[in-house]
């Protein structure tokens, strides 16, 4: 009986059969060993140059291609002829830094309630490969909740723009580039848009200083109607303490109310993340304008909070404060946007969740837009009444001095210098007697003004004018008629 041959472990196929042959290593088997050894030795040279703590998820292709196409691009494009990209070119060169980035990544799939929020990225070379990798999973919506404070950083534009595809007029205005861009039909049909919001800032000694930033958004149509991809620029990292659950009706009486919800500041694109609890996840696919929405109720919450801050502040000081101009335009065109539905490049513009959001929206921006006049109206009014007050008070100081000097001027051409006093003659007047004249002529003055104010007072307002209010604008101190 043969005995039981001792056990091996497991080796490529080709090598069992050498066993079994017994013959000896073919030069076949040489090459081999050596091909391996030369591949060992490059993936350790790899390894040795990968960035520690850091994995990259990027394809070899990806390393095959230019270090930055989306620039080349631009570059052509602007020696093509297109002129007015020359500042996005010009800026694409620097090497500017990019601070406090944030991406969130939602994935959104017809017919499902749930999203899907990826882990936040940090770093745009973290960002390239995600975008790289194959990981829609077949999610009809993905959005691009990018943070960062200021402008993005060309490294940031050339991740985005080159592997999303993104028209690069969108980077001309993250850029804050004040060049022509679109003509007013190509700004209307282009699938981007910007919204320019401000916050009050607590920073400042002053009650209505507002920080502004830009919000930019580009709905990018899939290939189906319910099929987007959406990124979502916020030029700002500014907290503040908003709940989402503001902005949206609170549930009737007896129903099922929300668990409670911490107050704490956020920025503004994790508001807008936590305010996907309050929509229907369902319209989304459907209607990029409804999935946007809520950026638009907060672009109205904050400039209604600048303009309160404003009244609350002239009512305060019974005047003008101090504070910048330019509200009313930017609010007014956030309505023009919402009346046409975001952008007419858009998808689902005619759903009718898009037209309930659009009507809503469109009623709470007409009656900030109509608030922001009234209070810019009675600003005007009331610097006009400064004005007025301020001339007036000018011509009682100028006709307080005419009431002062005028009797002064009178008695001195009567009595000249034939006072004893001066011309040493005993027969002419004391000057004691020149001081009384004047005196007795400016009482005379006086009550002829205070009666002649007190009839104008009761004849044009009908009541009695008080002492005070009399003598005081008789002598050019303060008073109306």
């Amino acid at each position: 009986m043969a005995s039981p041959s001792p056990h091996h472990p497991q080796t490529p196929a080709v090598e069992e059969s050498h066993e079994k042959d017994h013959q000896p290593p073919v030069r076949s088997h040489t090459i081999d060993v050596v091909e391996h050894r030369i591949n060992s030795g490059f993936n350790s040279v790899k390894r040795s140059f990968t960035p520690r703590g850091r994995k990259s998820n990027l394809p070899l292709e990806a390393w095959a291609t230019p270090p930055h196409p989306y620039h080349e691009y631009v570059r052509t494009l602007v020696a093509a002829g297109w002129n007015n990209l020359q500042n996005l070119d010009s800026y694409l060169s620097t090497h500017t830094t990019q601070n406090a980035l944030v991406v969130s990544v939602l994935d959104i799939s017809q017919g499902s309630e749930d999203v899907k929020h990826w882990p936040d990225i940090h770093s745009e070379l973290d960002l390239k490969g995600f975008l790289a990798a194959d990981n829609r999973g077949g999610a009809n919506v993905r959005i691009f909740a990018v943070e960062y404070q200021g402008t993005p950083s060309p490294a940031l534009i050339e991740t985005l723009g080159g592997a999303l595809k993104l028209d690069p007029r969108f980077f001309q205005w993250s850029i804050n580039s004040n060049s022509h861009v679109f003509t007013p039909s190509q700004r209307h049909r282009a699938p981007y848009l910007t919204l320019d919001f401000g916050v009050l800032d607590p920073s400042t000694s002053s009650t209505t200083d507002a920080e502004r930033f830009r919000v930019l958004v580009y709905i990018q149509p899939g290939e189906t109607s319910n099929e987007w991809t959406g990124v979502i620029l916020f030029s700002s990292s500014t907290k503040i303490n908003l709940s989402p659950r503001i902005l949206t009706d609170p549930p009737a009486f007896g129903s099922e109310l929300p668990p409670p919800a911490s107050l704490e500041p956020r920025t503004f694109r994790e508001l807008y993340l936590k305010s996907f609890r309050s929509v229907d996840v369902l319209h989304v696919p459907a209607s990029p304008f409804y999935a946007v929405s809520s950026l638009f109720r907060l672009n109205c919450y904050c400039w209604n909070e600048i303009i309160a801050a404003i009244r609350a502040e002239d009512n305060r000081i019974q005047g003008i404060s101090d504070t910048s101009v330019g509200h009313t335009e930017e609010i007014k065109k956030s309505l023009t946007v919402v009346q046409r539905g975001g952008s007419l490049g858009w998808p689902g513009r005619d759903e009718p969740i898009s037209k309930q959001s659009q009507t809503a929206l469109e009623e709470d921006f007409k009656h900030l837009v109509n608030q922001t006049d009234l209070l810019w109206q009675i600003r005007e009014k009331m610097a006009a009444i400064q004005r007025r007050n301020a001339d007036t008070r000018w011509t009682s100081l100028t006709n307080a001095f005419t009431y002062i000097f005028a009797p002064v001027t009178i008695m001195t051409g009567i009595y000249g210098m034939n006072v004893s006093q001066i011309s040493g003659d005993t027969s002419n007047p004391n000057i004691w007697q020149f001081f009384v004249a004047v005196a007795i002529f400016n009482a005379v003055v006086v009550i002829a003004l205070s009666i002649s104010v007190w009839v104008q007072i009761q004849v044009k307002h009908g009541r009695k004018a008080g002492l005070k209010e009399i003598l005081g604008y008789s002598i050019g101190k303060v008073g109306s008629r």
